[in-house]
């Protein structure tokens, strides 16, 4: 590569990363907002029902999307034709519609009894409710990740922010209860998602001598992307629903939630790196040779996250007591001794997230199915284990940040193995 090519796809990548961060976070800031506005609504137990139902969305998202996600991002960038990219595309979402609706049908069968293992304030319809919050969710997100596959960033970056960001706020705006804002939220992101589906074009990019992906390499490929696809999101996820299970109807699985969503922000910064990254990098390792000068910066990325990370969890844990008064309420104040023992889990997993669009694009990934659920094993088992000497808030969030310290520092020895070998 030229010294002119690299430079211009540094700047396209700045670019599309910058643009990509902004929206993230807008869509992280508009969640943060909707926090301090379901507190008013629905007060302590209304605010616990929001993270629950969010615990929930995150944990089975994953498995209803059945690895798309990932999929449409590395194999969009290889197929030749613009017809191919697009049909596969939609393929992908007309996949992605009936899976939700599986999801959602099962949902409701399950209601009688998940409604009382999660301590749900409504009964069946908070898990209907939750159930279509899913499947509007799953299909905005496939829709966005299609765009992101076929370098449309503009496009992927107004679905993100419409359906994620600006539909919920709007929703919030329209009534007075959590279960009726979570219907809305999950019907509006569905309508967001279908129209961006429609914009999606493909882009004729020849691979001389490259084999075509199919639609069924991608699924393949999401198939058994599937565990750690699943695993991931719940390491943030269980904290809060096991203490919904051993507390339930009580306020210290809001307070969870809300501290796994601050490290969710902290996160975000490097998470946007995947979609931004694994096209290009796909692209790059699926040819012949590389660059070195990008090597080096992808074995520094995961150390230089890590870094930032822990400037941005010591400014919230010094920042908290104000914060949660400030945007909760002072009726919240339980929540900033639960913030200070788990912001610190951001750290390890920011080095993870900057890790993983590189292990993610390899020609032969490393296999962090085995990683992620190893993690996730030892944060269940080290949880119901210091739930025997500690609250269940306490020692759900302690495990966290175990878990995510083996996970951040095996991450960036995987990097740094298939970098330099």
């Amino acid at each position: 590569m030229s010294v002119g090519d690299r430079r211009r796809v540094i700047r396209a990548l700045a670019r599309d990363y910058v643009a990509t961060t902004l929206v993230q976070w807008f869509v992280l800031g508009a969640g943060l907002f909707l926090f301090h506005l379901v507190a008013a609504v629905g007060g302590v137990g209304g605010f616990a029902y929001y993270q629950i139902a969010r615990g929930v969305v995150s944990t089975f998202q994953p498995l209803a999307t059945g690895g798309l996600v990932q999929g449409l991002q590395r194999y969009l960038p290889r197929i030749s034709t613009s017809a191919g990219a697009e049909r596969t595309a939609r393929s992908a979402f007309a996949v992605q519609a009936g899976a939700a609706g599986v999801f959602a049908l099962a949902g409701v069968a399950l209601s009688p009894w998940a409604d009382r293992f999660l301590g749900l304030p409504g009964g069946a319809s908070s898990v209907v409710a939750t159930m279509v919050l899913l499947t509007g969710t799953c299909l905005c997100t496939v829709t966005v990740a299609a765009l992101r596959g076929t370098h449309q960033v503009v496009h992927a970056n107004v679905v993100a922010g419409a359906g994620l960001g600006l539909v919920p706020l709007a929703a919030i705006q329209m009534t007075d209860s959590v279960e009726r804002f979570l219907i809305l939220q999950g019907a509006g992101a569905a309508v967001v998602a279908v129209a961006g589906m429609l914009t999606v074009r493909g882009r004729t990019v020849p691979h001389p001598g490259k084999p075509e992906p199919t639609f069924i390499n991608l699924l393949s490929y999401g198939a058994k992307r599937l565990p750690a696809d699943m695993a991931l999101p719940a390491l943030f996820t269980y904290p809060t629903l096991v203490v919904a299970a051993a507390r339930p109807g009580g306020g210290e699985a809001g307070y969870v939630g809300f501290v796994t969503s601050a490290i969710t922000l902290i996160c975000s910064l490097f998470g946007t790196l995947s979609p931004v990254l694994l096209p290009r990098l796909s692209r790059m390792f699926h040819r012949s040779g590389h660059d070195g000068h990008t090597l080096r910066i992808l074995t520094s990325l995961p150390v230089l996250a890590g870094a930032l990370a822990a400037v941005a969890a010591v400014t919230i844990a010094l920042a908290a007591p104000y914060l949660i008064r400030g945007f909760l309420g002072p009726e919240f104040h339980a929540a900033v001794r639960v913030l200070h023992v788990g912001i610190f889990a951001a750290v390890p997993l920011a080095m993870f997230y900057a890790a993983r669009p590189t292990l993610d694009a390899l020609p032969e990934p490393p296999r962090l199915n085995r990683l992620l659920l190893g993690c996730l094993t030892l944060q269940v088992l080290l949880t119901h284990a210091a739930m025997t000497v500690l609250s269940p808030e306490y020692a759900a969030l302690a495990a966290m940040a175990a878990a995510a310290t083996v996970l951040g520092i095996r991450s960036v020895s995987l990097v740094e193995r298939a970098l330099t070998t």
